[in-house]
């Protein structure tokens, strides 16, 4: 599911984390929430996920888990491959509002940028727990210069955190995918039985940066 969440292109993209600081980046966002916002400051949790060699069926094969997670995986030989990097990226606003932005890069073996998956945006309850998700963005870039612009994709992504504790870490533990009211239409991914990993989905606060 997360592999699907950060899907991306194979090339080389002039993309880094300072775009998440430039008001470039979030230009459409008044029109995208219908809102007269002013961005002050994003607040910035980060996630990895890294392409690691396990032993299986006595086999070796590879799979993308969580950077900290080490159960199963073999030393024995040095190996880095692909890997992602996944943001919650909390904006402070005025007026006060709440708006939360999925966003993903990947990363080949030389440490290059090579792609940006899908973004999301949405609002984060830190009292429930809970970031909604109800819209799909993409990112367009014009001369290098990156914006967020609206997709006309539906969606309805609930990420429920086992712990959110602001300024210090996001767990997520469940990930509900509305697809519609009709009973058995929506779909329940929980992470830890998944990824046998309670910590598969925990975002580190990075750092608050000013948007300037």
């Amino acid at each position: 599911m997360v592999c699907a969440l950060c899907g991306c292109s194979p090339r080389n993209i002039a993309f880094s984390t300072n775009n998440f600081s430039s008001p470039s980046f979030y230009q459409s966002l008044p029109a995208i929430l219908n809102k007269d916002l002013h961005l002050d400051s994003v607040m910035i949790y980060e996630t990895t996920f890294e392409e690691k060699p396990y032993e299986g069926y006595y086999v070796i094969d590879y799979s993308e888990v969580n950077a900290k997670n080490d159960n199963g995986i073999l030393h024995y030989k040095r190996f880095k491959g692909y890997y992602q990097k996944l943001y919650l990226l909390k904006l402070v606003t005025h007026p006060r509002d709440s708006v939360t932005i999925y966003f993903s890069l990947k990363y080949n073996a030389f440490d290059q940028c090579i792609g940006f998956g899908p973004t999301y945006i949405g609002s984060m309850n830190e009292d429930k727990k809970l970031v909604f998700f109800h819209g799909e963005l993409y990112t367009r870039n014009k001369k290098n210069n990156y914006s967020l612009k609206k997709s006309r994709l539906p969606l309805a992504l609930y990420m429920n955190a086992e712990t959110m504790i602001p300024g210090s870490y996001i767990n997520i533990d469940k990930l509900i995918v509305e697809k519609s009211f009709e009973l058995g239409n929506n779909v329940v991914i929980d992470i830890p039985r998944i990824f046998h990993d309670s910590a598969a989905l925990k975002f580190d606060y990075i750092d608050t940066r000013p948007i300037k």
